[in-house]
C-alpha cells in the first residue's frame, strides 16, 4: 500500500467562510457609520445650530 496523505478539504473552507464573516462585519459597521452620520448632519446638526437644542 501507498503511504498517502489525505487531503483535509475542511482547512480551506473555514477560512473562506471566516473572511466573509469579516467583510460582512465591515460592510456593516460602515453602514451604521453611515447611518449615524445622516441622522447626525440632518436632524440634529439643524437643531443645534438653530439653537433649539441648548
Amino acid at each position: 500500500m501507498r503511504n498517502v496523505v489525505p487531503k483535509e478539504w475542511r482547512v480551506n473552507r473555514p477560512s473562506r467562510r471566516f473572511r466573509f464573516e469579516i467583510d460582512q462585519i465591515s460592510l456593516l459597521g460602515v453602514l451604521t457609520v453611515m447611518i449615524f452620520a445622516y441622522i447626525l448632519f440632518h436632524f440634529i446638526y439643524p437643531i443645534i445650530s438653530k439653537g433649539l437644542l441648548w
